[in-house]
């Protein structure tokens, strides 16, 4: 009897904690890995697991994306920390021993059609709280279920649209097909993963303000790769940065040898050390290693083709069941490891960058006021501390322009930045002019120095310097209410999206032809002319130039006469009137999703300039364009043709990188490409290749509009191909015998750079056709060359 009266007590005790701890299925609202979860039911999940876990986690929701999705952290630890989590951050940033925590972030699905990594991070965040919840008492775990929620929703939205209610497995299956641009971009067709170091896309910029609060000691970032592919997992591959420890690089070897455990019991084939590396510093993995931590990408196999179960090479069937299982397999295992090793993890994450060698310990910029702001911006965003020189001197310093060391005066004012601080490592990364490569087989870019990038002079200095910690630029902004004209040099995006605001204003603007000089000041070609005369109708003419000049951080100078100290007088025909274009942006096809995406978010983003996307369909409805900017990738016989048309009657055709492929044949551009050995292994095949590697131009047509604003051209070239023109105009070339500033370039990649055209205009009919060779709006981070494209915009080449 007493046997059975406990019996029962133990059956209710077991039945109220079973109803008191809900099922991952009454949670989510279907059993995990049967089908897709929309991005709201994820949000929807989330909060009802913090409602059941109310005191072992929190959430935090961080911003939205650009279609208004929510962005969302979900922190789990014990009652206590949870209760205490702003303690605990700030007792953890300062790297001090009362830090006893360790702080794992786990981000998923930055690639939105990598579909199964959101799923996981749901099974992984219940287990947690469930299964693991001793784990908690001993960690902060931070999950990020989806870093890409417009794309992801993309992917799902197609998916549910085109799957078979009984599985397809055939990959061949339209479910197994995207259509273009795919979602393993964001609103504006951005690679996420790309985008840690320069946060261009909103996303990525209201991520950066929260993960700069925790820099946490281990980030994982889930993907997935071919679905024919085994899964992989660290440690990476060479090239490592040579600010990567040892000690990094151990720990990554542990945490895989723990995930080689679980997969060899459970026959799960997988590989490491191979494809992945840790270079480049815009990732996922290798932008939280420069700043201390064990930065990590997992790839499984899936991504947009593998649905919800799909027929391998090997005649296996891989089902999402199985991808999430092997992306939770991971989680859980790398959160088991930091826990094992927390001390070690710690202790070595505190004294990452601590008496650290640097190549400089000042980097000092010089530049306009407009360039120098647009660099603080991504300075600050990342927490990077710089200030301005507090006393002139003169020292030996290195010039990133002449790459040699030189006789340096520094003024008062000139911005610093140093690489004494807790973000110096990664200040040198960025900053530094050549980047070392351990292998030269590298998985992107070799290249991206900031100086560069941004157009600014900069020189590298060792040695003591008096420094403010404030800096701050002074504009230009007086106004003159019966001024003659305002002025504006023309010299970076700001005056481009100053000149936008005014013109979609209806503010008439001309462009001076020629350099003129008032009094001491000189203004270069380029400037715009703003006259009050011939603007005399346009009501809070003042007050519509200051704003402007304001919203884009420019100096204008108002002056009281027409009449000029040397030149042309403002009523000169070297004046020219400056028209709104109307400009259409081709897409879809064989065009690149990525180029595509970096065209429009410079129009809208960037400029603000109204534009017609396109498809190539519809190129029969084109006449009344100006421009249209065509991005890189393949076109048919009959679009090549119905564009040859539009351009003979007065078009301006913008084409980008190999997108100039299509014109070889029947116009006069010309491409001289190496040869390609199909036999060659991956290795072998470098030797004709460009990785991402920084070229100085020469500049050929210096009085050319598409050079209005540059002295000099920094192109980053990513193509071996070398393009030219017979009877055009090359505006900008590699000189003869090129050498790279920076960057990989495979011996026979160089011997063919030999003059290679970076910009060209070659006249068709009573049009044009604008060559860009190199992609000036790279990844939007090439700061410096998206002022070529707005002089082609505005300018042409008249």
């Amino acid at each position: 009897m007493k046997r059975t009266i406990l019996f029962i007590l133990l059956f209710l005790v077991s039945n109220v904690f079973a109803q008191e701890t809900p099922t991952l299925k009454s949670l989510l609202g279907h059993e995990i890995g049967v089908e897709f979860t929309r991005h709201h039911e994820v949000i929807s999940f989330y909060e009802k697991l913090h409602k059941a876990f109310e005191t072992e986690s929190k959430i935090l929701e961080y911003g939205e994306t650009n279609e208004g999705r929510k962005l969302m952290l979900f922190f789990m630890g014990s009652a206590e920390n949870i209760s205490r989590l702003d303690e605990v951050r700030n007792m953890h940033r300062l790297r001090g021993n009362n830090s006893k925590l360790p702080i794992i972030w786990l981000s998923y699905n930055v690639h939105g059609n990598e579909s199964s990594a959101t799923e996981s991070s749901i099974q992984t965040a219940y287990k947690l709280l469930t299964e693991h919840k001793d784990w908690l008492k001993e960690s902060i775990v931070i999950i990020d279920p989806c870093l890409n929620p417009d794309g992801r929703d993309r992917y799902v939205n197609f998916f549910k649209q085109y799957a078979a209610i009984t599985q397809n497995t055939d990959p061949s299956s339209i479910e197994h097909k995207e259509p273009w641009p795919g979602g393993r971009f964001n609103h504006y067709l951005f690679d996420l993963n790309r985008d840690w170091a320069w946060l261009t896309q909103v996303e990525s910029q209201q991520r950066m303000k929260i993960y700069n609060k925790w820099l946490p000691h281990v980030h994982v970032d889930f993907h997935e790769q071919g679905y024919n592919e085994p899964y992989y997992f660290p440690p990476a591959a060479e090239p490592f940065h040579e600010m990567i420890t040892d000690w990094q690089r151990e720990f990554q070897e542990r945490i895989g040898k723990n995930h080689a455990k679980y997969f060899d019991s459970a026959g799960w084939l997988y590989f490491s050390k191979e494809i992945f590396d840790l270079l480049y510093p815009s990732y996922g993995d290798t932008y939280p290693m420069y700043n201390g931590a064990i930065g990590m990408t997992y790839e499984q196999a899936g991504s947009g083709r593998a649905g919800r179960s799909v027929r391998t090479n090997l005649g296996d069937t891989l089902t999402l069941k199985d991808r999430i299982d092997h992306h939770v397999t991971t989680g859980l295992s790398t959160v088991e490891v930091s826990l094992q090793n927390k001390n070690e993890l710690i202790e070595n994450y505190n004294s990452f960058g601590v008496d650290k060698k640097y190549k400089y310990a000042h980097y000092i910029l010089r530049g306009d006021n407009d360039k120098l702001q647009k660099i603080s911006n991504l300075l600050r965003a990342h927490d990077i501390e710089f200030g301005q020189i507090a006393k002139e001197g003169r020292v030996k310093a290195w010039s990133f322009r002449k790459q040699i060391e030189q006789n340096l005066t520094y003024n008062k004012g000139d911005l610093v930045v140093s690489t004494s601080q807790l973000k110096g490592p990664m200040v040198e990364v960025l900053f530094e002019p050549k980047t070392y490569l351990s292998d030269s087989l590298t998985y992107d870019i070799t290249a991206w120095s900031l100086p560069f990038a941004y157009g600014i002079d900069a020189h590298g200095f060792n040695g003591a310097l008096e420094m403010d910690k404030n800096w701050f630029q002074s504009f230009n902004r007086s106004s003159m209410p019966n001024c003659y004209a305002y002025l504006c040099k023309w010299n970076s995006m700001n005056s481009a999206s100053f000149l936008q605001s005014i013109l979609s204003q209806n503010i008439t603007v001309k462009v001076a032809e020629k350099e003129f000089q008032i009094e001491d000041e000189v203004f270069p070609v380029g400037t715009l002319v703003i006259p009050r005369g011939i603007n005399k109708d346009i009501n809070d003419f003042d007050e519509i130039l200051q704003r402007a000049a304001e919203d884009s951080w420019i100096d204008i100078y108002p002056v009281a006469s027409g009449y000029v100290s040397k030149g042309k007088d403002f009523g000169s025909s070297s004046y020219n009137e400056i028209y709104l274009p109307k400009v259409g942006v081709l897409s879809g096809g064989d065009l690149s999703p990525l180029n595509t995406g970096e065209i429009w978010h410079f129009f809208e983003k960037e400029l603000a300039l109204p534009f017609r996307m396109f498809r190539l369909s519809e190129l029969n409805r084109i006449d009344e364009l100006d421009i249209i900017v065509l991005p890189a990738g393949e076109l048919s016989a009959d679009e090549l043709e119905q564009l040859k048309q539009w351009i003979e009657n007065g078009g301006r055709l913008l084409v980008f990188g190999d997108a100039a492929y299509n014109f070889v044949a029947d116009f006069d551009i010309s491409v001289r490409d190496l040869e390609i050995d199909y036999s060659a292994t991956e290795r072998e095949e470098l030797s004709g290749l460009i990785t991402g590697a920084i070229y100085e131009c020469d500049l050929l047509a210096k009085s050319s509009p598409l050079t209005f604003g540059y002295s000099g051209y920094y192109s980053l070239r990513q193509s071996a191909s070398n393009f030219s023109l017979k009877n055009g105009k090359t505006i900008l070339s590699l000189p003869e015998n090129a050498e790279q500033v920076s960057g990989f370039v495979g011996f026979k990649a160089k011997e063919n750079q030999d003059k290679a055209m970076i910009l060209g205009v070659e006249n068709f009919g009573k049009g044009e056709l604008i060559y860009f060779c190199d992609n000036p709006l790279f990844r939007g981070f090439w700061e410096n060359g998206k002022l070529l494209v707005a002089n082609a915009l505005y300018f042409g080449n008249d």
